[in-house]
């Protein structure tokens, strides 16, 4: 007894479509979550931006005592001590990713 063999090779018509809504659902997803990342990077990075000028009000006031008034040296001084503190903080949290 021989099978029957299907000589009609055509999906159904709906295929191409299905197809198109599997790969948009997908994509929308892939683009949601990346759009939801980031937007949390640039929320977290803008409070970094807010905390960092308040900092910066603080060395600025802080230099202020040791120099009477601003000049080269003071915004040098500023300068040179936010880097350094910029440095140690990014070594000191870059270890602290690494850790995991």
């Amino acid at each position: 007894m021989k099978l029957p063999i299907n000589t009609d090779n055509q999906r159904p018509p709906d295929w191409k479509a299905k197809s198109r809504a599997l790969i948009f659902n997908r994509e929308m997803s892939n683009f949601t979550k990346s759009f939801r990342d980031n937007f949390v990077t640039l929320m977290v990075s803008s409070f970094g931006l807010l905390v960092a000028l308040s900092w910066n009000k603080f060395w600025e006031a802080w230099v202020a005592t040791l120099t009477p008034e601003k000049t080269l040296y003071y915004n040098g001084v500023v300068a040179l001590t936010m880097t350094i503190l910029a440095v140690v903080a990014t070594y000191f949290l870059s270890k602290l990713k690494n850790s995991r």
